[in-house]
């Protein structure tokens, strides 16, 4: 089931980034906050896979409902749609990061984990673990970071281009390991 989340995740950020690109290119904020909602719902129903007791789950999908109430509200009251909404981001990727803390406090107390690099969720897991936690200082300072240092922003964006690229590396190496089962 994770893969097929991490496909379709794959093709609705290419969608979201080429639509940004092509069709909002004057503004195109909103297209990266709703990309920023879409993955945090991704991503939590993809560590859902890999934290499998069902009180995480009922607890995750919980989390996700109130997380798009909070985007949306942000965006409605908070801080609009013409910025890129940096709290709703760094909160979600804050509560991606402690999702993957609670998989390694898992992955610690079971003994049998002798060789957790051979583990696809060790993998996937830990590339949106470093995604998450490298981005939350870039999506909280966006907002204060794009009126006051515009052109800082800029470029500042480009840290969150190589996470998702270290990000990407892992997931295929994940995908490696399933493979290898």
């Amino acid at each position: 089931m994770w893969i097929k989340l991490l496909v379709t995740y794959w093709l609705v950020y290419i969608f979201f980034v080429y639509s940004a690109t092509h069709f909002f290119s004057k503004n195109n904020n909103i297209v990266y906050t709703v990309l920023s909602g879409v993955t945090f719902c991704f991503f939590a129903l993809i560590l859902e896979q890999f934290l499998t007791a069902q009180k995480f789950r009922f607890f995750s999908r919980t989390v996700i409902v109130i997380a798009v109430l909070f985007f949306i509200a942000n965006a409605i009251w908070w801080e609009g749609i013409l910025i890129f909404n940096s709290y709703s981001s760094a909160i979600s990727h804050l509560i991606l990061v402690g999702y993957c803390a609670y998989y390694y406090k898992l992955q610690l107390e079971m003994l049998q984990t002798i060789f957790v690099e051979k583990l696809t969720s060790f993998w996937i897991v830990s590339g949106i673990f470093i995604y998450s936690a490298g981005n939350i200082f870039l999506f909280s300072m966006h907002s204060v970071l794009a009126r006051d240092y515009p052109q800082i922003t800029y470029d500042m964006w480009d840290i969150n281009i190589l996470l998702t690229l270290i990000m990407n590396i892992l997931f295929a190496k994940g995908i490696q390991c399933n493979w290898q089962k």
